[in-house]
């Protein structure tokens, strides 16, 4: 976990997407900056974009009223976001099992915030994209553009359905971190470097913070 003694500009990230020179940042943006990215964006070129999308939607989700997020939540983000550092090229067999596992898990997948017929109909689609993984039917992105939808949605409604504020938090960053876990666990990718804090000072730097 990063050091926050060791941070020398004040560590609050924003809310949303922020161009260069506005004095805000999400993770994201902090993670580009880091990686020399020569556009700054949400969607580093190291980070593979549903991964960098979920930890977008903890950032937003993990933001005060003032839509900043505390120091704390900003390191617990910015660590979910140096996660997907490395992750960018994944096979469509990859893609599929992941999305699979995303979607069926029983411990920390979407289908534990499904109801009623919702179970099956996630479990059908898992099930298709582990045939797809193992060529027993062809990979078919609209199926992907569909399962990643309801991963996204269903990750909303573990938050919505948590009857605290924290306890939705929670959820969310979880359900990322499991989900970044994963994609790691298919690359065969171990785990990153620590986040040099002298890096993180650098990209608030030019951030403008």
């Amino acid at each position: 976990m990063i050091d926050l003694d060791r941070i020398t500009h004040p560590l609050r990230l924003a809310k949303g997407s922020h161009q260069p020179g506005s004095g805000k940042g999400c993770a994201m943006n902090v993670i580009s900056y880091i990686n020399g990215d020569t556009q700054i964006t949400d969607y580093p070129q190291c980070s593979a974009r549903p991964l960098a999308a979920l930890v977008q939607m903890c950032n937003d989700e993990l933001a005060d009223d003032d839509g900043m997020l505390s120091p704390e939540n900003s390191v617990l983000v910015l660590d979910l976001g140096w996660q997907t550092v490395g992750t960018a090229d994944m096979p469509d067999a990859g893609y599929a099992l992941w999305i699979a596992e995303v979607l069926d898990n029983p411990e920390w997948g979407v289908v534990r915030f499904a109801k009623g017929d919702g179970v099956a109909a996630v479990k059908r689609i898992a099930e298709l994209h582990r045939d797809s993984a193992a060529s027993v039917i062809p990979f078919a992105w609209e199926a992907v553009s569909a399962a990643e939808s309801a991963a996204w949605s269903a990750a909303r409604s573990a938050a919505w359905s948590a009857a605290e504020s924290a306890a939705e938090s929670a959820a969310i960053v979880d359900f990322a971190g499991h989900a970044i876990a994963y994609w790691r666990q298919i690359q065969g990718l171990d785990q990153p470097a620590e986040l040099n804090p002298d890096a993180i000072n650098s990209a608030l730097d030019k951030i403008g913070v």
